[in-house]
């Protein structure tokens, strides 16, 4: 009976002293800091530039060289028209306060499309008054609106998509074409920020979009070909100094860096650190030099 007691005794005391190792265990890395940390890699830097613009194209508006009634209108909004074909026809021009017999003939300066009507039969057109907006065929292009800092990165050959109502509308394949060299305010957007205009082209048939609808360009463009390159995050900036956590192990080393170009994402460093070093991402709160940290669990990819 007695060695009954006895063991059960040794078991409940090697039970206790288990929890309390637990909790000991528990309270100690309680105390370690946890962090996120990413490795030093060489890369290209890329920006990806996100803007809004609109279609362009070739368009005329239509005047008769005189005064006079529209007698006829051979089209309407939405028609199209070939080259030399004729649109409307007034009479009784009228050309510096005199009558000029017979009638005169607005023509289509080219193929395309009429897309507005802008006077009706019957009404006296002034000279140079439009009476017709006809766009031509195949002449659009897409003109975006980019701040400065980042159409300084542009280069003719880029490709960008565009978009008309939002990213789930289809995408439109387009290559930068020229990039303007002053910075100005949108005509269609009043009070707009200055920003530079960049006409970009089609790089693909079939184009579904009409000229003057509103689109949004977004692609992504090398700032530099090949740097070292950490996330923007680990960075820490105290006045001129610049440092990053670097771990050695699992210790940690405030390491001195000097950093250039960023996107936002990623910053690139030019000295003080090199390719594969592990540096601290989120957690950096209250480091302190040599202490021991424990790295965040990754999670797995798609979680």
């Amino acid at each position: 009976m007695k060695n009954w007691l006895h063991r059960r005794r040794n078991r409940w005391l090697l039970g206790l002293a288990l929890v309390v190792g637990l909790l000991v265990l528990r309270s100690l890395r309680a105390r370690i800091p946890e962090v996120e940390a990413a490795p030093a890699e060489r890369g290209p830097l890329v920006l990806t530039i996100a803007a809004s613009g609109k279609v362009d194209g070739v368009a005329s508006d239509l005047a008769f060289d005189g005064t006079g009634t529209i007698a006829q209108l051979y089209v309407r909004e939405g028609d199209q028209v070939s080259e030399g074909q004729p649109l409307a026809r007034v009479e009784s021009k009228i050309a510096l306060g005199a009558v000029a017999p017979g009638a005169d003939v607005l023509q289509a300066p080219y193929d395309g499309w009429v897309v507005a009507v802008l006077q009706r039969e019957g009404v006296v057109a002034q000279q140079g008054q439009p009476v017709l907006r006809v766009v031509k065929r195949g002449s659009a292009w897409v003109t975006a609106y980019i701040d400065s800092e980042d159409a300084a990165y542009l280069s003719p050959g880029d490709k960008f998509v565009c978009r008309a109502g939002g990213y789930l509308a289809r995408p439109w394949a387009v290559v930068v074409e020229a990039v303007g060299h002053e910075a100005v305010q949108r005509e269609d957007v009043p009070g707009s920020a200055r920003q530079v205009r960049v006409r970009m082209r089609l790089a693909e048939t079939g184009f579904g979009l009409c000229v003057g609808t509103p689109v949004d360009v977004d692609g992504d463009v090398k700032m530099i070909d090949d740097a070292l390159l950490i996330p923007a995050a680990a960075v820490v900036r105290e006045g001129p100094s610049e440092y990053v956590w670097r771990l050695d192990g699992l210790k940690i080393h405030k390491a001195e860096i000097r950093t250039g170009a960023n996107n936002f994402r990623q910053v690139v460093v030019q000295s003080g650190l090199e390719a594969g070093n592990q540096v601290v991402v989120s957690g950096k709160a209250k480091l302190k030099e040599g202490a021991v940290v424990r790295l965040k669990p990754t999670e797995p990819a798609g979680s």
